[in-house]
């Protein structure tokens, strides 16, 4: 299975704010080593600047307030088969069974860049799932035989 990894900021209570993100496919694996740098609490903060200058405390404060603004950060994973569903118009989990459909999608989108509305199911709403698959793998077929004679007309022009 594809999953999207993202990292970024929490801007607040239900705000995710990406920054950056990485494709994660099959048995990709991802190692993300992290400096952790442990911030006192608000009562080891006052009694650490209690002996402090008024204006060394108020430096003290607005670093410790850039610290805590930038230090909440999240991780969302998000699952790319049902949002590769909902973008191409199939019904729920009618991509969980077809895995090379899945997979030349993704390719189709990451190496070709291909609009999603070339392959996406536009027709009646009552047709029943497997036909529905079956149309996007129509348009699959047809825009990698598009790709193949690209890449056939380029090698003979070498």
């Amino acid at each position: 299975s594809s999953f999207l990894l993202l990292i970024g900021k929490l801007a607040g209570p239900d705000t995710f704010e990406p920054e950056h993100g990485i494709i994660l496919q099959n048995k990709d694996e991802l190692l993300i080593p992290l400096l952790l740098e442990e911030m006192p609490s608000a009562k080891e903060f006052k009694d650490a600047i209690s002996s402090l200058s008024p204006e060394q405390q108020r430096f003290a404060k607005a670093f410790r307030s850039m610290k805590l603004s930038s230090s909440v950060f999240g991780v969302c994973v998000v699952q790319l088969k049902p949002q590769l569903e909902l973008l191409l118009n199939l019904p729920e989990k009618s991509l969980t069974k077809e895995i090379r459909l899945t997979q030349d999608l993704l390719s189709l989108f990451i190496d070709y860049q291909i609009p999603s509305d070339l392959l996406s199911y536009d027709g009646a709403d009552d047709l029943d799932p497997l036909s529905k698959v079956e149309v996007v793998k129509g348009h699959v077929k047809k825009v990698f035989d598009m790709v193949d004679e690209m890449k056939d007309r380029d090698l003979k022009e070498e």
